[in-house]
């Protein structure tokens, strides 16, 4: 760029030179001009006159001007103006260097031009960030007024202040669960693999009672399916996504579904797992009639390479069993009675727990157990399905009697046979509080999604705590959403 704006400047004084020796053409007016600057030729006409032809220079405006004089006038004294002049247009020069010049600082200017607009962006979305930092550390993420003026923003009352992304507490909002999670956003990137593929989901669908329920695993998932087909006459079904949006909206069907206090369905996920993917269900007594359950272990048993610490000296399921059975109801050789009675762990499943939780990033789960609830709760493109209501699986049976109760049904104290209850294998009590507060961390998505307030384990004393539990709401293409914080 320099060489050519040097190259210019050669070129325009090569102009000036040229001007310079032969002067530009103007008005035939004498009085402006200087004395002549070279006498061209001096030649007789036909009247006998003699005549000179001078060039005169102007350096503002671009012509030639020749004089002609006669030489006999001059000797009388009369010099007041040209016998005749004519003026015509320099010949324009067409230069090749100049327009390259031209293109040359016309791209450097719109270099220039966008090269600002986008320092410009970014230094306004940073100092916006900035801007909304200090909200965070001046109010109290857990403040009443933080929780009112958020969730105004996400029922439409308060615009939503443009290039904000606000950090917030889980559980902070004055919304239910089911209105909070409509607008969660779940990025495909991160959490595609606890994302169901397919065109269709399993529900347990009563049509009798316009009732669709949406399973969760450890999430009293067997308690709700029995209730829809022993109480509602329904039954499980694959249910296609436009389907279930169409019973929702234009049929007048109630979707639900059941959730539950995340850390603790971790344990249970997490217990769920490991029993279904230990190599004993590769043979042996518990796979014996079960082909297909079998078939599965050989096509994903690859999954927990990574964690070989977690099966080390196990084999058999009695192998596993001796780890958090009392000896005395094995010696009797009734092992599924061990799922009944507290577990005898002495810190050796714990640790491998622990060691687990320490690896894994939550990203790539081995088991469907250990899927996040939320991501049940979605189509593949992540986007949330059309839920009526929530409810807390906690208290899954009082839950369910209201539930029948809305559909003019009656369900007596004791008449809900709870799902399968088995005691967890590993012992809970023993585990650390940095192993609780990652775990918290690793589901972060679910507590801020569901709404579900931090135990107090995983709380931060801070609003910048960097192994804090936050999350964010944002403006994403006019849609206001809410995701976990990731840094």
């Amino acid at each position: 760029m320099y060489l050519l704006f040097f190259f210019a400047f050669v070129e325009c004084k090569a102009h000036h030179s040229f001007a310079h020796n032969y002067s530009v053409w103007k008005e035939p007016s004498v009085r402006h001009f200087d004395k002549p600057q070279q006498q061209l030729s001096l030649s007789p006409d036909n009247s006998g006159h003699t005549t000179v032809i001078t060039k005169f220079r102007d350096s503002k405006q671009a012509f030639y001007f020749v004089m002609i004089y006669d030489i006999e006038q001059k000797a009388s004294g009369d010099t007041n103006g040209p016998l005749h002049a004519q003026t015509k247009p320099k010949r324009k020069r067409f230069n090749v260097l100049a327009l390259i010049i031209v293109a040359a600082c016309c791209v450097s200017a719109v270099n220039l031009i966008i090269g600002h607009t986008v320092h410009y962006a970014h230094y306004t979305e940073s100092r916006s960030d900035r801007r909304t930092q200090r909200l965070s550390q001046k109010m109290d993420l857990q403040a009443p007024m933080m929780k009112a003026y958020l969730t105004s923003i996400l029922t439409g009352k308060q615009p939503y202040p443009k290039k904000n992304a606000f950090k917030f507490a889980p559980g902070s909002l004055l919304l239910s669960a089911a209105d909070t999670f409509q607008h969660c956003y779940v990025n495909m990137t991160t959490y595609g693999a606890h994302i169901p593929e397919g065109k269709s989901l399993l529900a347990a669908v009563s049509d009798e009672y316009n009732l669709i329920y949406r399973n969760i695993p450890k999430s009293s998932s067997s308690t709700g399916r029995h209730v829809i087909q022993d109480f509602l006459g329904g039954e499980d079904r694959r249910v296609k996504h436009d389907d279930l949006i169409a019973m929702v909206h234009d049929e007048g069907y109630d979707l639900i579904s059941f959730v539950r206090e995340p850390l603790n369905r971790f344990y249970s996920s997490y217990d769920e797992a490991f029993f279904r993917i230990g190599p004993w269900m590769g043979f042996g007594e518990i796979v014996a009639d079960k082909p297909r359950v079998k078939k599965w272990y050989h096509e994903n048993k690859w999954r927990v390479d990574k964690y070989p610490y977690l099966f080390e000296g196990m084999q058999s399921i009695f192998d596993f069993r001796k780890f958090y059975c009392p000896p005395e109801i094995l010696a009797k050789g009734k092992g599924q009675k061990c799922n009944e009675v507290p577990s005898i762990d002495d810190g050796t499943l714990t640790k491998r727990f622990e060691k687990f939780v320490s690896d894994y990033d939550g990203l790539d789960p081995f088991d469907v157990h250990l899927h996040l609830q939320v991501s049940n709760l979605v189509f593949p493109g992540g986007e949330p399905i059309p839920l009526t209501r929530l409810y807390n699986a906690t208290d899954a049976e009082k839950e369910w009697q209201r539930i029948a109760e809305s559909k003019g049904l009656k369900i007596d104290d004791g008449d809900i046979t709870h799902g399968r209850k088995i005691t967890r294998r590993f012992n809970v009590d023993l585990v650390s509080d940095a192993t609780k507060r990652k775990i918290c961390k690793l589901l972060a998505l679910d507590y801020c999604c569901l709404n579900i307030k931090l135990p107090e384990v995983c709380k931060s004393d801070s609003n910048d705590d960097p192994n804090g539990v936050y999350c964010k709401m944002r403006e994403t293409d006019g849609k206001v959403t809410i995701e976990d914080w990731r840094e």
